[in-house]
């Protein structure tokens, strides 16, 4: 099984709109999807209220229910730990079945996952458009080429 660990701010929202999704980024999310025939994890740090208030929050389940009613497919959620580098290895040894995977962040670098890592421009930073044609292509590139996993 190909995955997408997904951060949801500075991917699929724009500096310009901040945490609403850009229907775009989302059509390039799809793209990605479709290509490699992928699954999405999310990694976003907007799931960490689940974790310390046992519920999500209502932007956390608006962005869900429109990924799914996009018709992508939600196969998880990464754990809470001190770092998402971190969340993610977590994830990828309780899941054996993940053959392949990238990573689409705008927040993080992550050494030991550098080669699965699609690391977008900070939402922070003025012009920050998310998920652009050129980090689109990369992402498909990554989940056509298996890498080695850790």
């Amino acid at each position: 099984m190909n995955v997408i660990f997904l951060d949801f701010n500075g991917v699929l929202d724009t500096y310009y709109q901040m945490n609403e999704i850009n229907q775009d980024n989302l059509n390039r999310l799809k793209r990605i999807v479709k290509e490699t025939n992928s699954k999405i994890v999310i990694s976003s740090s907007l799931k960490n209220t689940y974790h310390y208030c046992g519920r999500f929050s209502q932007h956390f389940q608006e962005i869900l229910n429109q990924l799914i009613s996009e018709g992508l497919e939600i196969v998880g959620i990464t754990p809470l730990a001190e770092e998402r580098e971190q969340e993610i290895m977590m994830y990828l040894d309780a899941h054996p079945e993940i053959e392949n995977f990238c990573i689409i962040d705008d927040d993080y670098d992550m050494e030991l996952l550098k080669e699965h890592l699609v690391k977008l421009p900070c939402q922070s930073e003025e012009g920050q458009m998310g998920l652009d044609d050129f980090h689109m292509h990369m992402a498909i590139d990554i989940l056509k080429n298996k890498k080695e996993k850790l």
